[in-house]
Protein backbone atom coordinates (compact mmCIF):
# COMPACT_ATOMS: atom_id res chain seq x y z
CA UNK A 1 0.00 0.00 0.00
CA UNK A 2 1.50 3.50 -0.97
CA UNK A 3 2.05 5.75 2.41
CA UNK A 4 -0.08 8.76 1.74
CA UNK A 5 3.89 10.92 1.57
CA UNK A 6 5.25 8.85 -0.93
CA UNK A 7 4.22 8.21 -4.78
CA UNK A 8 3.82 4.93 -6.67
CA UNK A 9 5.96 3.75 -9.30
CA UNK A 10 6.36 6.38 -12.15
CA UNK A 11 7.14 6.38 -15.45
CA UNK A 12 10.69 8.32 -16.70
CA UNK A 13 8.96 10.55 -18.81
CA UNK A 14 5.72 11.70 -19.45
CA UNK A 15 3.45 13.16 -22.65
CA UNK A 16 3.16 17.33 -22.06
CA UNK A 17 2.38 20.00 -25.08
CA UNK A 18 5.07 22.61 -25.00
CA UNK A 19 4.96 25.58 -26.93
CA UNK A 20 8.16 25.65 -29.26
CA UNK A 21 9.78 27.73 -32.14
CA UNK A 22 7.64 25.26 -34.32
CA UNK A 23 4.17 26.22 -32.26
CA UNK A 24 2.26 23.92 -29.97
CA UNK A 25 4.20 20.39 -29.87
CA UNK A 26 3.13 17.21 -28.05
CA UNK A 27 6.25 16.08 -26.44
CA UNK A 28 6.48 12.31 -26.02
CA UNK A 29 9.70 12.37 -23.33
CA UNK A 30 8.79 15.34 -21.20
CA UNK A 31 10.16 14.76 -18.26
CA UNK A 32 8.61 14.42 -15.00
CA UNK A 33 7.27 17.79 -12.39
CA UNK A 34 9.33 16.05 -9.89
CA UNK A 35 12.73 14.39 -9.63
CA UNK A 36 13.22 9.81 -10.60
CA UNK A 37 13.40 7.95 -8.52
CA UNK A 38 10.99 9.62 -6.11
CA UNK A 39 11.83 9.40 -2.34
CA UNK A 40 9.06 9.98 -0.10
CA UNK A 41 10.21 13.50 0.90
CA UNK A 42 9.65 14.07 -3.05
CA UNK A 43 6.43 15.60 -2.28
CA UNK A 44 6.74 18.90 0.09
CA UNK A 45 4.79 20.96 1.88
CA UNK A 46 1.36 20.85 1.02
CA UNK A 47 1.71 19.84 -2.78
CA UNK A 48 0.03 17.20 -4.03
CA UNK A 49 0.69 14.81 -7.00
CA UNK A 50 -1.70 14.22 -9.31
CA UNK A 51 -2.40 11.82 -12.73
CA UNK A 52 -4.21 14.36 -14.58
CA UNK A 53 -7.18 13.40 -16.30
CA UNK A 54 -8.74 15.91 -18.48
CA UNK A 55 -7.92 19.87 -18.92
CA UNK A 56 -10.48 22.71 -20.11
CA UNK A 57 -9.28 25.66 -21.96
CA UNK A 58 -9.38 28.68 -21.60
CA UNK A 59 -9.41 32.34 -23.61
CA UNK A 60 -6.35 33.07 -21.25
CA UNK A 61 -4.86 30.20 -22.45
CA UNK A 62 -4.44 31.82 -25.90
CA UNK A 63 -2.98 35.07 -24.45
CA UNK A 64 -0.66 33.87 -22.82
CA UNK A 65 0.70 31.73 -26.24
CA UNK A 66 0.59 34.81 -28.19
CA UNK A 67 2.22 37.42 -25.71
CA UNK A 68 5.35 35.25 -24.05
CA UNK A 69 7.55 33.29 -26.83
CA UNK A 70 9.28 30.30 -26.17
CA UNK A 71 12.85 31.41 -26.05
CA UNK A 72 12.31 33.12 -22.50
CA UNK A 73 14.92 31.60 -20.04
CA UNK A 74 11.97 31.39 -17.43
CA UNK A 75 9.83 30.10 -19.74
CA UNK A 76 11.64 28.02 -22.08
CA UNK A 77 9.23 25.27 -24.09
CA UNK A 78 6.00 26.02 -21.68
CA UNK A 79 3.37 24.15 -20.78
CA UNK A 80 0.23 25.80 -21.10
CA UNK A 81 -3.30 25.36 -19.59
CA UNK A 82 -4.84 26.53 -16.04
CA UNK A 83 -7.74 23.81 -15.55
CA UNK A 84 -7.44 20.47 -14.32
CA UNK A 85 -9.35 17.33 -13.18
CA UNK A 86 -6.97 14.13 -11.94
CA UNK A 87 -6.71 11.54 -9.48
CA UNK A 88 -4.06 12.04 -6.30
CA UNK A 89 -1.35 9.71 -6.69
CA UNK A 90 0.87 11.23 -3.71
CA UNK A 91 0.57 13.77 -0.99
CA UNK A 92 2.99 16.27 1.08
CA UNK A 93 3.51 16.14 4.46
CA UNK A 94 2.19 19.05 5.62
CA UNK A 95 -1.48 18.03 4.25
CA UNK A 96 -1.87 14.94 6.66
CA UNK A 97 -0.28 16.39 9.69
CA UNK A 98 -2.54 19.52 9.09
CA UNK A 99 -6.42 18.44 7.83
CA UNK A 100 -6.10 14.80 6.76
CA UNK A 101 -8.34 16.48 3.93
CA UNK A 102 -6.99 14.24 1.20
CA UNK A 103 -6.02 10.74 0.78
CA UNK A 104 -3.97 8.69 -2.43
CA UNK A 105 -7.00 7.67 -5.52
CA UNK A 106 -8.78 10.94 -4.10
CA UNK A 107 -10.11 12.38 -7.44
CA UNK A 108 -10.08 16.29 -7.48
CA UNK A 109 -10.23 19.26 -10.02
CA UNK A 110 -9.42 22.74 -9.88
CA UNK A 111 -7.26 25.36 -11.71
CA UNK A 112 -3.42 26.53 -11.36
CA UNK A 113 -2.57 30.20 -10.58
CA UNK A 114 -1.07 32.91 -12.98
CA UNK A 115 2.39 32.50 -11.91
CA UNK A 116 2.40 28.39 -12.78
CA UNK A 117 0.89 28.69 -16.29
CA UNK A 118 3.05 32.46 -16.92
CA UNK A 119 6.48 30.22 -15.95
CA UNK A 120 5.49 27.37 -17.95
CA UNK A 121 3.93 24.68 -15.46
CA UNK A 122 0.37 24.07 -16.80
CA UNK A 123 -1.93 21.48 -17.37
CA UNK A 124 -1.83 19.92 -20.21
CA UNK A 125 0.85 17.21 -19.11
CA UNK A 126 -0.02 13.51 -17.76
CA UNK A 127 1.21 14.66 -14.19
CA UNK A 128 1.16 17.83 -12.08
CA UNK A 129 2.23 18.95 -9.13
CA UNK A 130 -0.36 21.58 -7.06
CA UNK A 131 -0.60 23.10 -3.82
CA UNK A 132 -3.99 21.56 -1.99
CA UNK A 133 -5.00 25.03 -1.54
CA UNK A 134 -6.29 25.10 -5.12
CA UNK A 135 -8.36 22.13 -5.23
CA UNK A 136 -11.53 20.52 -4.25
CA UNK A 137 -12.90 17.32 -4.33
CA UNK A 138 -15.04 16.01 -7.25
CA UNK A 139 -18.71 15.49 -5.88
CA UNK A 140 -19.78 11.67 -6.86
CA UNK A 141 -23.38 13.20 -7.89
CA UNK A 142 -25.23 15.98 -9.04
CA UNK A 143 -27.04 17.42 -6.08
CA UNK A 144 -29.82 14.57 -4.75
CA UNK A 145 -30.66 13.67 -8.59
CA UNK A 146 -27.41 10.54 -7.80
CA UNK A 147 -26.37 10.74 -11.02
CA UNK A 148 -22.51 10.50 -11.23
CA UNK A 149 -20.31 13.37 -11.91
CA UNK A 150 -17.43 12.63 -14.40
CA UNK A 151 -14.01 14.69 -14.69
CA UNK A 152 -14.88 16.31 -18.18
CA UNK A 153 -17.81 17.89 -17.04
CA UNK A 154 -16.41 19.12 -13.68
CA UNK A 155 -12.90 20.07 -15.18
CA UNK A 156 -14.53 23.57 -16.23
CA UNK A 157 -16.89 24.01 -13.18
CA UNK A 158 -13.80 23.68 -10.77
CA UNK A 159 -11.37 25.70 -13.57
CA UNK A 160 -11.01 28.90 -13.99
CA UNK A 161 -14.82 29.38 -15.74
CA UNK A 162 -16.61 28.23 -12.92
CA UNK A 163 -14.51 29.92 -10.24
CA UNK A 164 -14.59 33.34 -12.14
CA UNK A 165 -18.83 32.37 -12.06
CA UNK A 166 -18.67 31.88 -8.79
CA UNK A 167 -16.50 35.01 -8.10
CA UNK A 168 -18.97 37.30 -10.41
CA UNK A 169 -21.81 36.04 -7.65
CA UNK A 170 -20.15 36.81 -4.56
CA UNK A 171 -19.68 40.34 -5.99
CA UNK A 172 -22.88 40.69 -6.43
CA UNK A 173 -23.17 41.08 -2.47
CA UNK A 174 -26.20 39.43 -2.02
CA UNK A 175 -25.99 38.08 1.69
CA UNK A 176 -27.31 34.66 1.34
CA UNK A 177 -28.32 31.90 -1.12
CA UNK A 178 -31.91 32.46 -0.13
CA UNK A 179 -31.80 36.17 -0.78
CA UNK A 180 -31.42 35.45 -4.39
CA UNK A 181 -35.14 34.44 -5.00
CA UNK A 182 -36.44 37.57 -7.32
CA UNK A 183 -33.59 39.00 -7.90
CA UNK A 184 -33.85 40.14 -12.24
CA UNK A 185 -30.49 39.38 -13.37
CA UNK A 186 -28.72 39.68 -16.90
CA UNK A 187 -25.57 37.34 -18.00
CA UNK A 188 -24.46 39.36 -21.09
CA UNK A 189 -22.04 35.93 -22.58
CA UNK A 190 -24.73 33.52 -21.32
CA UNK A 191 -23.84 30.62 -23.86
CA UNK A 192 -20.43 30.71 -23.12
CA UNK A 193 -17.51 28.68 -20.52
CA UNK A 194 -18.50 31.80 -17.66
CA UNK A 195 -21.85 33.22 -18.67
CA UNK A 196 -23.57 29.25 -18.35
CA UNK A 197 -22.28 28.42 -15.80
CA UNK A 198 -23.07 31.66 -13.91
CA UNK A 199 -26.74 31.20 -15.70
CA UNK A 200 -26.93 28.17 -13.75
CA UNK A 201 -25.92 29.29 -10.62
CA UNK A 202 -28.51 32.47 -10.31
CA UNK A 203 -31.31 30.49 -11.29
CA UNK A 204 -30.29 27.99 -9.24
CA UNK A 205 -30.20 30.51 -6.19
CA UNK A 206 -33.31 31.20 -7.44
CA UNK A 207 -32.99 34.89 -8.94
CA UNK A 208 -35.00 35.84 -12.19
CA UNK A 209 -32.25 35.53 -15.39
CA UNK A 210 -31.81 36.39 -18.48
CA UNK A 211 -29.26 35.57 -20.96
CA UNK A 212 -27.64 37.23 -24.44
CA UNK A 213 -26.18 34.86 -26.99
CA UNK A 214 -26.92 35.04 -30.92
CA UNK A 215 -27.35 31.82 -32.07
CA UNK A 216 -29.90 28.62 -31.70
CA UNK A 217 -27.21 26.95 -30.60
CA UNK A 218 -26.82 28.94 -27.73
CA UNK A 219 -30.54 29.96 -26.92
CA UNK A 220 -30.87 25.85 -26.55
CA UNK A 221 -28.13 26.65 -24.00
CA UNK A 222 -29.28 29.59 -22.04
CA UNK A 223 -32.40 27.61 -21.71
CA UNK A 224 -30.91 24.60 -20.26
CA UNK A 225 -29.23 26.62 -17.69
CA UNK A 226 -32.38 27.97 -16.32
CA UNK A 227 -32.50 31.31 -18.26
CA UNK A 228 -34.86 33.30 -20.60
CA UNK A 229 -33.31 34.33 -24.21
CA UNK A 230 -32.33 37.70 -25.57
CA UNK A 231 -31.06 37.07 -28.48
CA UNK A 232 -29.22 40.28 -29.50
CA UNK A 233 -28.76 39.28 -33.23
CA UNK A 234 -32.61 39.17 -33.84
CA UNK A 235 -33.73 41.84 -31.16
CA UNK A 236 -30.88 44.60 -31.90
CA UNK A 237 -30.14 46.44 -30.89
CA UNK A 238 -29.81 44.97 -27.36
CA UNK A 239 -29.84 48.37 -25.75
CA UNK A 240 -33.00 49.34 -26.82
CA UNK A 241 -34.46 45.96 -26.33
CA UNK A 242 -33.21 46.23 -22.60
CA UNK A 243 -34.48 49.58 -22.34
CA UNK A 244 -38.08 48.32 -23.40
CA UNK A 245 -38.49 45.15 -21.52
CA UNK A 246 -36.72 46.59 -17.86
CA UNK A 247 -36.97 50.61 -17.87
CA UNK A 248 -39.84 50.65 -15.54
CA UNK A 249 -38.83 47.73 -13.55
CA UNK A 250 -35.17 47.34 -13.67
CA UNK A 251 -32.59 44.97 -13.21
CA UNK A 252 -30.84 44.12 -10.12
CA UNK A 253 -27.78 43.26 -11.63
CA UNK A 254 -26.11 42.72 -14.79
CA UNK A 255 -22.73 40.37 -15.59
CA UNK A 256 -21.09 40.99 -18.69
CA UNK A 257 -18.83 38.04 -19.67
CA UNK A 258 -18.37 39.37 -23.35
CA UNK A 259 -17.44 42.62 -23.15
CA UNK A 260 -19.86 45.46 -24.08
CA UNK A 261 -18.79 49.29 -23.33
CA UNK A 262 -22.45 50.30 -24.84
CA UNK A 263 -24.11 47.92 -22.53
CA UNK A 264 -22.35 49.49 -19.73
CA UNK A 265 -23.04 52.95 -20.83
CA UNK A 266 -26.51 53.07 -21.60
CA UNK A 267 -27.15 51.23 -18.36
CA UNK A 268 -29.48 53.95 -16.61
CA UNK A 269 -32.04 52.46 -18.82
CA UNK A 270 -32.24 49.26 -17.62
CA UNK A 271 -30.34 49.07 -14.44
CA UNK A 272 -30.64 49.92 -10.61
CA UNK A 273 -29.02 53.06 -9.16
CA UNK A 274 -25.57 52.12 -6.72
CA UNK A 275 -28.40 53.65 -3.95
CA UNK A 276 -31.03 50.81 -4.85
CA UNK A 277 -28.31 47.99 -5.00
CA UNK A 278 -27.73 47.76 -8.87
CA UNK A 279 -24.31 46.55 -9.80
CA UNK A 280 -22.63 46.07 -13.16
CA UNK A 281 -20.31 43.04 -13.03
CA UNK A 282 -17.74 43.01 -15.50
CA UNK A 283 -14.41 40.20 -16.22
CA UNK A 284 -13.43 41.48 -19.49
CA UNK A 285 -10.85 43.91 -19.34
CA UNK A 286 -9.68 44.07 -23.36
CA UNK A 287 -6.67 45.17 -24.46
CA UNK A 288 -5.74 47.33 -21.83
CA UNK A 289 -5.92 44.40 -19.92
CA UNK A 290 -8.50 46.17 -17.57
CA UNK A 291 -6.91 49.85 -17.55
CA UNK A 292 -9.12 51.46 -19.88
CA UNK A 293 -12.38 50.06 -18.76
CA UNK A 294 -11.53 50.27 -15.08
CA UNK A 295 -10.48 54.60 -15.42
CA UNK A 296 -13.40 55.03 -17.60
CA UNK A 297 -16.13 53.46 -15.86
CA UNK A 298 -14.97 53.31 -12.27
CA UNK A 299 -13.07 56.46 -11.70
CA UNK A 300 -14.25 58.74 -14.14
CA UNK A 301 -17.22 60.98 -12.21
CA UNK A 302 -20.44 61.63 -14.25
CA UNK A 303 -19.67 65.14 -14.45
CA UNK A 304 -16.88 64.09 -16.68
CA UNK A 305 -18.97 61.98 -18.47
CA UNK A 306 -19.24 59.10 -16.44
CA UNK A 307 -22.00 56.53 -16.48
CA UNK A 308 -23.89 56.86 -13.13
CA UNK A 309 -24.07 53.45 -12.15
CA UNK A 310 -21.92 50.74 -9.89
CA UNK A 311 -18.99 49.55 -11.80
CA UNK A 312 -17.14 46.30 -10.83
CA UNK A 313 -14.09 44.81 -13.00
CA UNK A 314 -12.94 41.31 -11.79
CA UNK A 315 -9.59 39.32 -12.23
CA UNK A 316 -10.10 36.02 -10.32
CA UNK A 317 -7.42 34.57 -8.52
CA UNK A 318 -8.11 30.79 -7.96
CA UNK A 319 -8.02 29.54 -4.55
CA UNK A 320 -9.67 27.69 -1.46
CA UNK A 321 -12.42 30.09 -1.21
CA UNK A 322 -14.04 29.97 -4.95
CA UNK A 323 -12.79 26.32 -6.04
CA UNK A 324 -14.61 24.77 -2.73
CA UNK A 325 -17.69 26.89 -3.01
CA UNK A 326 -18.02 25.20 -6.35
CA UNK A 327 -18.18 22.30 -4.81
CA UNK A 328 -20.75 23.16 -2.73
CA UNK A 329 -22.93 24.16 -5.30
CA UNK A 330 -22.73 21.08 -7.13
CA UNK A 331 -23.26 18.93 -3.53
CA UNK A 332 -26.45 21.23 -3.24
CA UNK A 333 -27.75 21.01 -6.81
CA UNK A 334 -27.82 24.56 -7.54
CA UNK A 335 -25.06 23.54 -10.32
CA UNK A 336 -26.88 20.22 -12.11
CA UNK A 337 -24.66 20.26 -15.49
CA UNK A 338 -21.37 20.91 -16.51
CA UNK A 339 -21.16 22.35 -20.14
CA UNK A 340 -19.28 21.08 -22.54
CA UNK A 341 -18.93 22.40 -25.79
CA UNK A 342 -19.64 19.09 -28.27
CA UNK A 343 -17.06 16.00 -28.00
CA UNK A 344 -14.05 15.88 -25.73
CA UNK A 345 -10.79 16.11 -27.41
CA UNK A 346 -8.30 13.92 -27.51
CA UNK A 347 -4.92 14.81 -25.98
CA UNK A 348 -3.60 14.67 -29.29
CA UNK A 349 -5.98 17.10 -31.13
CA UNK A 350 -4.75 20.10 -28.68
CA UNK A 351 -4.45 22.06 -31.59
CA UNK A 352 -7.42 21.48 -33.31
CA UNK A 353 -9.39 22.40 -29.74
CA UNK A 354 -7.47 25.38 -29.36
CA UNK A 355 -8.65 26.38 -32.84
CA UNK A 356 -12.28 25.84 -31.70
CA UNK A 357 -11.72 27.84 -28.83
CA UNK A 358 -10.49 30.60 -30.72
CA UNK A 359 -13.21 30.75 -33.45
CA UNK A 360 -15.33 32.22 -30.79
CA UNK A 361 -17.70 29.57 -31.99
CA UNK A 362 -17.20 27.55 -28.64
CA UNK A 363 -20.64 26.83 -26.59
CA UNK A 364 -19.84 25.96 -22.68
CA UNK A 365 -16.66 24.43 -21.88
CA UNK A 366 -13.82 23.29 -24.71
CA UNK A 367 -12.24 19.65 -22.54
CA UNK A 368 -9.23 17.44 -23.83
CA UNK A 369 -8.38 14.50 -22.04
CA UNK A 370 -5.57 13.20 -20.82
CA UNK A 371 -5.75 10.03 -19.56
CA UNK A 372 -8.32 7.59 -17.25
Amino acid sequence: MTSPSSTPELPPRMRAWTLTSAGLTLSPSHPLPLPLPCPPTTIKGTNLLLKITHAALNPVDLHLLRLFPPWLPFRRNPTPGFDFCGRVVAIGPDVTATTNEFTVGDIVCGALGAANVFWGKGSLAEYLVVDSSLVAKMPRTWGPTGQEVKGDAAVGLFGIAGQTAVLMAQTAGVASDADWKGRKCLVNGASGGVGSILTQILSGKGAQVWGTTGSTEGEELVRKCGGTVINYVTQRPVTEYLAQVFGDEKLDFIFDGAGSQEMFAKSPGYLKTKEEGGKFISIVGGASQGVVPYVRNKLRPVWLGGTPREFELLLLIPGRKTVREVGRLIEEGVIQWGVVDGEVWEMEEVVKAYERLGSGRAKGKVVVRLGE
